[in-house]
Protein backbone atom coordinates (compact mmCIF):
# COMPACT_ATOMS: atom_id res chain seq x y z
CA UNK A 1 0.00 0.00 0.00
CA UNK A 2 1.28 3.39 -0.77
CA UNK A 3 0.23 5.98 1.72
CA UNK A 4 0.44 9.99 0.92
CA UNK A 5 -0.12 12.45 3.82
CA UNK A 6 0.64 15.92 5.64
CA UNK A 7 3.52 14.87 8.49
CA UNK A 8 4.20 18.17 9.53
CA UNK A 9 1.91 21.57 9.46
CA UNK A 10 3.99 24.06 7.97
CA UNK A 11 7.28 25.08 10.43
CA UNK A 12 8.11 27.98 12.88
CA UNK A 13 9.97 31.40 11.79
CA UNK A 14 13.39 32.08 12.27
CA UNK A 15 13.31 33.52 15.94
CA UNK A 16 11.53 30.33 17.50
CA UNK A 17 13.27 28.30 20.06
CA UNK A 18 11.58 25.47 20.59
CA UNK A 19 10.51 21.48 19.77
CA UNK A 20 8.23 22.32 16.73
CA UNK A 21 10.33 22.40 13.41
CA UNK A 22 11.18 25.45 11.58
CA UNK A 23 10.72 26.39 8.48
CA UNK A 24 14.08 26.23 7.28
CA UNK A 25 15.03 22.58 9.37
CA UNK A 26 11.57 20.89 6.82
CA UNK A 27 13.04 22.78 4.07
CA UNK A 28 16.70 21.18 4.48
CA UNK A 29 14.96 18.07 5.29
CA UNK A 30 13.11 17.63 2.37
CA UNK A 31 16.36 19.14 0.42
CA UNK A 32 18.94 16.34 1.99
CA UNK A 33 16.50 13.34 1.60
CA UNK A 34 16.38 13.55 5.16
CA UNK A 35 13.69 11.27 5.97
CA UNK A 36 13.91 8.89 2.84
CA UNK A 37 14.20 5.01 3.91
CA UNK A 38 13.08 6.10 7.41
CA UNK A 39 10.38 3.67 9.35
CA UNK A 40 7.07 4.39 9.16
CA UNK A 41 5.33 2.50 12.60
CA UNK A 42 2.06 2.41 14.15
CA UNK A 43 1.37 4.80 16.74
CA UNK A 44 5.29 5.42 17.33
CA UNK A 45 5.76 1.69 18.67
CA UNK A 46 6.61 -1.61 18.00
CA UNK A 47 8.57 -2.96 14.63
CA UNK A 48 8.40 -1.33 11.03
CA UNK A 49 6.20 -1.62 8.87
CA UNK A 50 7.14 0.50 5.99
CA UNK A 51 9.60 3.41 5.08
CA UNK A 52 9.26 6.73 3.59
CA UNK A 53 9.69 7.14 -0.19
CA UNK A 54 9.61 10.84 -1.10
CA UNK A 55 8.41 13.72 0.85
CA UNK A 56 7.97 17.38 -0.79
CA UNK A 57 6.82 20.29 0.88
CA UNK A 58 2.97 21.54 -0.63
CA UNK A 59 1.97 25.09 -1.66
CA UNK A 60 1.53 26.04 2.42
CA UNK A 61 4.58 24.66 3.51
CA UNK A 62 3.32 21.53 5.04
CA UNK A 63 5.69 18.59 4.70
CA UNK A 64 4.17 15.88 2.41
CA UNK A 65 5.49 12.40 2.49
CA UNK A 66 4.77 9.46 0.29
CA UNK A 67 5.12 5.84 2.12
CA UNK A 68 5.46 2.14 1.43
CA UNK A 69 3.73 -0.28 3.82
CA UNK A 70 4.53 -3.61 3.42
CA UNK A 71 1.67 -5.81 3.73
CA UNK A 72 3.25 -8.86 3.32
CA UNK A 73 4.13 -8.58 7.09
CA UNK A 74 1.45 -9.37 9.52
CA UNK A 75 1.69 -5.66 11.67
CA UNK A 76 1.43 -3.94 8.24
CA UNK A 77 -1.20 -5.75 6.56
CA UNK A 78 -3.37 -4.94 9.92
CA UNK A 79 -2.09 -0.79 9.64
CA UNK A 80 -3.22 -1.29 6.34
CA UNK A 81 -6.56 -2.35 6.86
CA UNK A 82 -6.71 0.59 10.16
CA UNK A 83 -5.65 2.85 7.10
CA UNK A 84 -9.14 1.39 4.84
CA UNK A 85 -11.09 0.94 7.44
CA UNK A 86 -10.33 5.05 8.67
CA UNK A 87 -9.17 3.72 12.35
CA UNK A 88 -6.00 5.27 11.41
CA UNK A 89 -6.24 8.42 9.70
CA UNK A 90 -3.62 11.03 11.09
CA UNK A 91 0.44 10.88 10.74
CA UNK A 92 2.50 11.94 13.28
CA UNK A 93 6.65 12.71 13.33
CA UNK A 94 9.19 11.24 15.76
CA UNK A 95 12.11 13.08 16.13
CA UNK A 96 14.64 13.79 18.26
CA UNK A 97 15.54 17.11 19.60
CA UNK A 98 19.31 17.73 20.87
CA UNK A 99 18.77 20.88 24.00
CA UNK A 100 21.27 22.96 25.23
CA UNK A 101 21.83 24.91 28.27
CA UNK A 102 22.54 28.51 26.71
CA UNK A 103 23.44 30.30 30.28
CA UNK A 104 21.17 31.94 32.51
CA UNK A 105 18.80 29.15 32.96
CA UNK A 106 17.53 29.54 29.38
CA UNK A 107 17.09 26.37 27.45
CA UNK A 108 17.80 26.27 23.51
CA UNK A 109 16.45 23.74 20.70
CA UNK A 110 19.20 22.80 18.71
CA UNK A 111 19.64 19.85 16.13
CA UNK A 112 16.39 18.24 15.35
CA UNK A 113 16.16 14.53 13.52
CA UNK A 114 13.57 12.85 11.87
CA UNK A 115 13.09 8.84 13.44
CA UNK A 116 10.20 7.93 11.80
CA UNK A 117 6.25 8.42 10.64
CA UNK A 118 3.81 7.02 12.75
CA UNK A 119 -0.09 6.22 11.56
CA UNK A 120 -1.75 6.94 14.24
CA UNK A 121 -5.75 7.39 15.57
CA UNK A 122 -5.51 11.31 16.46
CA UNK A 123 -2.32 13.07 15.93
CA UNK A 124 -0.94 15.31 18.24
CA UNK A 125 -0.27 18.54 15.51
CA UNK A 126 -3.40 20.13 13.67
CA UNK A 127 -3.45 18.85 9.87
CA UNK A 128 -1.14 15.63 9.70
CA UNK A 129 -3.89 13.82 8.08
CA UNK A 130 -2.97 10.75 5.93
CA UNK A 131 -4.54 11.44 2.58
CA UNK A 132 -4.96 9.17 0.09
CA UNK A 133 -3.71 6.02 -0.31
CA UNK A 134 -3.56 3.46 -3.18
CA UNK A 135 -3.33 -0.72 -2.64
CA UNK A 136 -0.61 -2.63 -4.33
CA UNK A 137 -1.31 -3.68 -7.78
CA UNK A 138 -4.43 -1.80 -8.04
CA UNK A 139 -5.07 1.64 -10.20
CA UNK A 140 -7.71 3.01 -7.80
CA UNK A 141 -6.60 5.85 -5.55
CA UNK A 142 -8.78 6.05 -2.16
CA UNK A 143 -9.10 10.07 -1.36
CA UNK A 144 -9.34 10.75 2.52
CA UNK A 145 -8.97 14.55 2.23
CA UNK A 146 -9.71 15.77 -1.31
CA UNK A 147 -9.35 19.36 -0.77
CA UNK A 148 -5.97 19.00 0.78
CA UNK A 149 -4.71 16.15 -1.40
CA UNK A 150 -6.06 18.14 -5.14
CA UNK A 151 -2.76 20.39 -4.81
CA UNK A 152 -0.28 17.36 -4.86
CA UNK A 153 -2.36 14.79 -6.34
CA UNK A 154 -0.16 14.67 -9.82
CA UNK A 155 3.03 13.96 -8.06
CA UNK A 156 2.39 10.96 -7.02
CA UNK A 157 -0.77 9.03 -8.29
CA UNK A 158 -2.64 9.15 -11.89
CA UNK A 159 -5.77 9.65 -12.10
CA UNK A 160 -7.34 6.29 -14.07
Amino acid sequence: MLILGTCNPPGEGDQYNGLYLKSNEIKQVVDNREMINIPVKTEHSGQDIGKVVSTFLNNQGKLQCLMEIDEANLNGSLAAGFVRDNIASDLSLGYSVDVKNSGNNKLKAGQKRVLEVSLVRKGAREGCHILAYQDKGKDVVHVKQPEETASCWDTFFSVP
